[in-house]
């Protein structure tokens, strides 16, 4: 599926892929990397995506810091700062439930087409429904849909 985002001044459009669809592709291809943009916390009390069979290892950085959520005023230099761009094809944006991620794969798409220094071109796909998943009508997540719900490979500390 792929969403219009107006967020920002420049319309982007981001296309989000099932996180089944996302692993199978991290295990094939090795220009394809997973950023994980929650908090800190999150990584360590909820878990994180493990990348047994991935290609490349999980990139973990923060899109907003816990508990004020304020944006990371680094976050797309520090993501360049885990990788070679022009070694990228893919790069999939997770969060909690694939909302922080949208606005994270948005923004550094809007952020690499502005730098216009690559040789190559890079999709900035959301991760639909994110680690967690959506909430159900009981307000719990990871029942539903996510990462983890997919059965998936994650780990917690």
């Amino acid at each position: 599926m792929i969403y219009t985002s107006g967020n920002f001044e420049n319309k982007s459009i981001i296309e989000e892929s099932e996180p089944s669809i996302v692993y199978n592709e991290l295990t094939k291809d090795v220009s394809s990397f997973l950023i994980d943009v929650r908090s800190k916390p999150e990584w360590n009390f909820v878990g994180f995506p493990y990348c047994k069979n991935m290609k490349n290892d999980v990139i973990f950085c923060e899109w907003a810091f816990y508990p004020l959520m304020q944006k990371n005023p680094y976050f797309e230099d520090e993501i360049l700062s885990k990788l070679n761009l022009n070694n990228c094809r893919n790069l999939y944006f997770i969060c909690r439930s694939g909302s922080r991620s949208f606005n994270a794969a948005f923004s550094f798409q809007n952020f690499i087409n502005q730098k216009q220094i690559l040789k190559n071109s890079i999709n900035c796909i959301n991760v639909k429904f994110g680690f967690e998943g959506d909430l159900s009508e009981d307000k719990r997540r990871g029942i539903s849909n996510g990462w983890k719900f997919s059965g998936l490979p994650w780990k917690q500390s």
